[in-house]
């Protein structure tokens, strides 16, 4: 018998959790948040769901409940692995893809995520054995470097998580393979359906009362480069640290546009580790603004922006936005940095900034998530037996295109056991 249980995620973007067990064997699939913790105990956590309903991992010193047992996540984004960091059983193995583990130890050693014990790189496009289970991550494709789609083996049976994913990205290639090495033979697929939560295609930030020109991934480093030519003032860019590809493209963009961006030395340091020839232009008063630093030059914003404001495009973070009001003003690209969109209260606090300090902000961001008919389009050629839509606040208006398919769609609750019989 192979039992699913999905202890969060069902009605809700992120917080994606699903557990797989057979016998003495278990894999939980991502391990994610949807909201702060705030002054709740773990135990009240567990209850209402802003923890999963896992005692035996998440309370100390209790017994191990199976002799087997991993965690698989599917990329690094909070919503999928922030729930790690309030893990008590420190010997149960997670698992990455080797690019998202790296980036996760750069994050550890920078204080930006909490460390966390027993961290392993995923071979990729292998099964690894489990107890009784097998799971096998595919590279796919998101706005967050070395996501995975997983499969798990259960016998006869076979789930595919897809995680977070889009096929309008870099790497639709990802997608196609991973797709076709499962089509026609899953029990269940477990599809993300981001996108049929919001009235846009796309989940994009509101600008002015409407929703802003939605770039694809593709597109934004030649947007930069039109921006760096033609903006005569200070330009300002926030994208967001762990869509290390973005990063990458976007600085060599800039450095075609013979404006560089001069980078926050955290940035830096993660472009480096992944782009260790890229030459980099670094905010620093310090000769070595991070460790094993080559090709790189560094200076502080006063010297180098005071008097030429058009020599670099500027790098700022929310934490950083003091350091904006030494300039009259500029254009500022929120390229999916934080805070994100206006479901954060911080991000009314951004744009009072910005209009008090003169800036224009302009959205420039792309989304991580497929389009409505990308999902119906994937699922529909995965043709499993069911089709389970989920990371989503409506899930039923995927299920009811669903129905047009060969795919049954399936709508289960939280916290509840499904047998699969051997």
């Amino acid at each position: 018998m192979t039992t699913l249980r999905f202890l969060n995620g069902t009605k809700t973007i992120g917080g994606n959790i699903v557990e797989f067990v057979k016998g003495d064997s278990r894999v939980i699939m991502d391990f994610g948040m949807v909201a702060e913790m705030g002054t709740k105990t773990v135990t009240q956590a567990m209850a209402d769901h802003t923890l999963p309903h896992l005692p035996d991992l998440l309370l100390p010193d209790r017994p191990a409940r199976y002799q087997h047992q991993a965690i698989f996540i599917s990329h690094l984004h909070l919503d999928h692995m922030g729930a790690l960091r309030y893990l008590k059983n420190q010997q149960i193995p997670i698992y990455l893809s080797p690019d998202a583990l790296k980036l996760y130890q750069i994050l550890i050693a920078q204080g930006v995520e909490p460390a966390v014990a027993n961290l392993h790189g995923l071979p990729l496009g292998r099964p690894l054995t489990v107890g009784e289970l097998k799971v096998t991550g595919f590279l796919s494709d998101h706005d967050t470097i070395g996501a995975m789609a997983l499969l798990v083996e259960a016998g006869a049976h076979r789930f595919v998580h897809s995680g977070d994913v889009r096929l309008s990205g870099r790497h639709p290639e990802r997608v196609a393979a991973w797709s076709d090495q499962v089509k026609n033979s899953l029990d269940v697929y477990l599809s993300e359906a981001t996108t049929y939560s919001f009235v846009t295609d796309q989940p994009q930030m509101v600008q002015n009362g409407h929703h802003e020109h939605a770039f694809t991934e593709g597109q934004l480093p030649a947007a930069l480069i039109e921006k760096a030519q033609e903006t005569t003032g200070l330009l300002v860019l926030n994208p967001y640290p762990r869509n290390v590809e973005r990063l990458i493209d976007l600085d060599q963009a800039a450095r075609q546009a013979q404006r560089p961006i001069l980078w926050e030395p955290e940035y830096a340091q993660i472009i480096h580790a992944f782009a260790p020839a890229a030459p980099l232009a670094v905010i620093s008063a310090e000769p070595s603004p991070f460790a094993n630093a080559t090709n790189y030059s560094w200076a502080t914003v006063e010297k180098l922006l005071h008097a030429d404001p058009q020599r670099f495009i500027l790098h700022n973070t929310w934490t950083q936005l003091d350091r904006l009001t030494a300039f009259s003003g500029g254009t500022y690209l929120h390229s999916n940095g934080e805070p994100l969109g206006d479901y954060d209260p911080r991000f009314a606090q951004l744009q009072a900034f910005l209009a008090k300090q003169h800036y224009q902000l302009v959205p420039f961001g792309a989304s991580g998530h497929a389009r409505r008919e990308d999902l119906l389009a994937l699922a529909e050629k995965i043709n499993a037996r069911r089709t389970v839509p989920w990371h989503s606040f409506k899930p039923e208006l995927f299920a009811e295109l669903l129905y047009r398919t060969k795919s049954e769609p399936w709508l289960p609750e939280t916290d509840i056991y499904y047998d699969f019989p051997d």
